[in-house]
């Protein structure tokens, strides 16, 4: 049995279908899948070689895969609020993409309508996490020793599991893939700053850094990876880490070359920064009415999780430090 249907459950669940006597799939929310054929395959000799060997190649591949589904979609996430199919998408662009994904399910699914039902997400595409496919999610799921299951889970026993509609379903093993505690930054670690201010009480259930990086009433302190620095489509994770230690190798420049003992992101900075951050993630997909559920929103519906603006921007804001921006003091 496996609990869950998001980016894990995708890797799980073809790779043991076809070794099990039977196997249960519990799904809370129908995940949103685009088409890679290759996905699954070892990179070509060839595609090496050129890696390698062509001058100016690597920038090229990367800009390739960063900037059609990054940056150059950036206007697919952004709601009309004239849009007349909220239900299914948030502008003309984005429900070109829900008619694209769906027609890629549906040529995988064919005639099972009962199938199509589960696997048909009820909410736009691109507000929740959007994986990559090679068919082995969806083949693996139509198999005759797989059901997939649209009920919660209520609780689990030695015997197996009981749904929300009181259905039980005996299981041997169960392999959870639930997802994570994305709004828990730094969690469980206790962070002490300025006057003794804890900092998961100074952040409550919206965490949140100036650039995702600085934080005020806690000098000398830098996130890598922090509140509102991960990518929900397109980019790459790796260049926001590039771009957020740049910016701290510069914050920690600044303050050598000041003399001082500390520098502290000014509240003024930072409050201002979140105020937009905000504004922005109200305008954007992620919080729009379709969206339920999702690890991207914390207990309130606000996204906490993602940047909203463009990767380009992130690559502007970070390299140099706006000495203004913060406070040095010895």
């Amino acid at each position: 049995m496996v609990v869950g249907s998001g980016a894990s459950a995708f890797q799980l669940v073809p790779a043991i279908a076809g070794q099990v006597k039977h196997l249960t799939v519990f799904q809370r929310s129908a995940p949103w899948m685009f088409e890679n054929p290759i996905y699954h395959d070892s990179v070509p000799e060839g595609k090496k070689w050129c890696l390698q060997h062509l001058p100016f190649y690597t920038r090229w591949f990367r800009f390739l895969i960063f900037w059609p589904a990054c940056d150059g979609a950036y206007d697919t996430v952004f709601i009309d609020p004239a849009w007349p199919h909220q239900e299914r998408s948030v502008n003309e662009m984005n429900d070109f993409v829900y008619q694209m994904f769906s027609d890629y399910i549906k040529g995988q699914v064919g005639d099972d309508e009962e199938l199509l039902k589960k696997v048909i997400p009820d909410y736009a595409p691109m507000g929740k996490r959007t994986l990559q496919d090679n068919g082995s999610w969806l083949s693996a799921l139509k198999r005759d020793n797989v059901d997939l299951v649209t009920q919660s889970v209520a609780s689990v026993s030695a015997g197996g599991v009981t749904a929300a509609d009181g259905s039980f379903y005996p299981a041997d093993i169960i392999l959870y893939a639930t997802g994570f505690e994305t709004d828990r930054f730094l969690w469980p670690m206790k962070i002490i700053g300025r006057g003794g201010r804890v900092l998961s009480d100074q952040w409550g259930i919206e965490p949140s850094a100036y650039l995702g990086i600085t934080i005020p009433n806690f000098p000398n302190f830098y996130c890598m990876y922090g509140p509102g620095t991960n990518l929900a489509f397109g980019g790459s994770l790796i260049f926001n880490g590039e771009c957020q230690i740049r910016y701290i190798m510069e914050c920690l420049k600044a303050l050598l070359q000041s003399g001082a003992d500390t520098v502290e992101c000014k509240g003024e900075v930072h409050d201002d920064y979140q105020r937009r951050f905000r504004e922005l993630h109200a305008r954007l997909i992620w919080e729009h009415d379709s969206i339920k559920t999702s690890f991207y929103q914390n207990a309130e519906g606000k996204v906490t999780l993602l940047w909203p603006w463009k990767i380009l921007d992130m690559w502007r804001w970070t390299k140099a430090v706006n000495r203004d921006d913060y406070r040095f003091a010895s």
